[in-house]
């Protein structure tokens, strides 16, 4: 309460004494008496009659339950509105008081502000940048968050701020992205905005150093290795230069191309119509046999031979470019 409102009550205080004391006076009659402000600012938000005036009566209990009384909904946080007195006369009555009972002696209407705590944008930024260094899928050494752009400044009801930062669902974490911030204040969600945010993720990718042609073994010094901003980077590009020396070309690919899954393919050991020794083997026998490769086929690949005794075909695994492999069983013919 400051010195002013102090003062007032101090001065109708003594008028409700002279009035007890001196039967002729106005307050003699029971008339409850409500002497509006001029300005007023309130934390809550309901405005009730006691915040907006000064409520004297020869009744404490009957003053002090019309001071509960709500007279209206509080401005937002920062904002004023103003109360006349005939919003106040019907606020009264629509809480079953009498108007008879009571006397409102001011005549202009009160203005009432809402207490309020600024949150800056720099404290939104800065929880959406901890948020994604928390929670981003890659090294921190690898992110770049370029500088959040985001200016708008908010108006709080006064308590204790928190932040809640959200992504959005399924988000790769790259480029940009909006968030979604909850401003709660002592627990509670007062406002919610997005924040757009860039991200950006660097990783070394495989370049090709020269053009290369279809079918062509790839070595060292094919390719050139680049730190490249992901966001940048195709679907199935390849990171790791051993993903691709040894093998060959699928397809021409020009000088400095980021080089994809499906653009290189391991070196063929063995090809169509390849003759190739069959190793049949068990624990205590051990078979070999010659057989023509029916297709192509690279180390590991299980491909179709055709035993040249037989004439029969089975499958059999590549170990090098003359031996395929088989179960012992698969060769029993």
């Amino acid at each position: 309460m400051n010195d002013s409102k102090a003062n007032r009550r101090l001065v109708w205080g003594l008028l409700l004494v002279l009035a007890i004391l001196q039967p002729g006076t106005a307050l003699a009659d029971g008339t409850i008496r409500i002497h509006l402000t001029q300005k007023v600012q309130v934390d809550s938000e309901q405005i009730t009659l006691a915040q907006i005036a000064d409520i004297l009566g020869p009744d404490p209990q009957q003053t002090a339950s019309m001071g509960t009384v709500p007279v209206g909904r509080s401005p937002l946080p920062g904002q004023s509105l103003w109360l006349h007195p005939g919003q106040v006369q019907n606020s009264l009555k629509q809480q079953g008081w009498d108007a008879h009972l009571f006397e409102i002696t001011a005549n202009g209407p009160v203005k009432v502000t809402r207490n309020h705590a600024t949150l800056p944008p720099e404290m939104v930024s800065a929880a959406v940048v901890e948020f994604i260094e928390r929670h981003a899928p890659w090294d921190r050494e690898q992110i770049k968050i370029r500088p959040i752009r985001y200016r708008q400044s908010h108006q709080l009801p006064p308590g204790k701020v928190s932040l809640m930062v959200t992504a959005p669902k399924h988000t790769d974490w790259l480029g940009a992205i909006p968030f979604k911030v909850r401003i709660k204040v002592d627990g509670q969600t007062v406002k919610r905005t997005s924040v757009p945010a860039y991200i950006e993720v660097w990783q070394d990718v495989v370049l090709t150093a020269r053009p290369l042609g279809k079918n062509q073994p790839i070595g060292a010094s094919d390719i050139q290795v680049k730190k490249m901003n992901l966001a940048r980077v195709p679907s199935k590009a390849l990171f790791d230069p051993k993903q691709v020396i040894g093998k060959r070309s699928s397809r021409t690919v020009a000088a400095n191309t980021i080089l994809r899954s499906d653009q290189v393919h391991e070196t063929l050991m063995v090809r169509k119509g390849d003759v190739v020794q069959v190793l049949a083997e068990s624990k205590v026998l051990r078979i070999t046999t010659q057989a023509v490769a029916k297709e192509n086929g690279i180390f590991g690949d299980n491909i179709q031979v055709m035993n040249m005794s037989s004439r029969k075909n089975f499958f059999a695994q590549v170990v090098d470019a003359q031996t395929v492999k088989v179960d012992f069983s698969s060769t029993r013919e």
